[in-house]
């Protein structure tokens, strides 16, 4: 399609948030079928999307300063806030681990806001995640190809931040997960990541996301999710002997 138009032009090409080799080929095929001098530029979720491309520039979060600098636009249509919402601010930025999506939906839902709101949506947001982040981040997980890689996703979420990747593939593959290509599949669609001395890592807020979806599952009722977490849900459940527990991953959460 664009190779067509601008087989004869030098041009700048965006592809934003390509989710598949497929697409990109549809939309462009070969990188050479456009004037000299051309230059693509393609966002994506999943890096095998960017094999053979020149170069791979993978965004970082926001440092503190350009957080605040974004979080306090939208919240309150300036640089700095109000010294009474000065320490808000702050917590509500620490939140957001310097992802901008975060800092924007915060910022403009805090906007006009008292003092006495912010602090309840700071309480609310230890125990539930913003609906508005929470589906902006969850298309990553939707994108995932089958079942097992989002069961991976939910385990690492719920059970295996910070833990060794050697120790979770072995795990894993005995609830027979095929973790060893499925940790990959999610470090390429940046869902996880691999830290200092091969340590599993993710984004707070991917975490929250993660385990919201189980949490959502049974929202009231927790022998009904597939993961618990918490020390004291597993041991109110396990004590109870009158629910019929329908939990996936429970002996995980003890062991661990």
């Amino acid at each position: 399609m664009i190779n067509e138009r601008l087989c004869t032009k030098r041009a700048l090409v965006v592809l934003d948030d390509v989710s598949t080799c497929e697409q990109l080929n549809s939309l462009c095929g070969s990188r050479n079928g456009i004037g000299p001098g051309s230059i693509i530029i393609i966002t994506t979720r999943d890096v095998r999307v960017l094999l053979g491309v020149d170069f791979i520039y993978e965004a970082e979060v926001l440092n503190l300063h350009e957080s605040l600098e974004l979080f306090n636009w939208h919240a309150f249509r300036e640089v700095s806030p109000t010294d009474d919402f000065l320490i808000l601010s702050r917590y509500v930025v620490s939140y957001c681990g310097g992802l901008p999506l975060a800092l924007e939906v915060l910022g403009s839902y805090l906007f006009k806001r008292t003092k006495e709101e912010w602090q309840s949506v700071l309480s609310k947001l230890e125990k539930i995640p913003n609906d508005k982040i929470h589906e902006k981040l969850k298309i990553s997980f939707d994108g995932l190809n089958d079942r097992m890689e989002k069961d991976i996703f939910l385990d690492v979420c719920c059970f295996f931040i910070g833990k060794d990747r050697a120790y979770v593939t072995e795990i894993l593959n005995g609830c027979g997960l095929h973790a060893d290509i499925g940790i990959t599949v999610l470090i390429e669609r940046s869902l996880i990541k691999v830290e200092k001395n091969n340590k599993l890592g993710m984004h707070d807020l991917l975490r929250e996301m993660g385990r919201e979806i189980v949490r959502e599952s049974s929202p009231d009722e927790p022998e009904k999710r597939s993961r618990l977490w918490f020390h004291d849900d597993v041991v109110d459940v396990l004590t109870d002997h009158t629910v019929r527990i329908s939990l996936h991953r429970v002996l995980i959460s003890i062991y661990l």
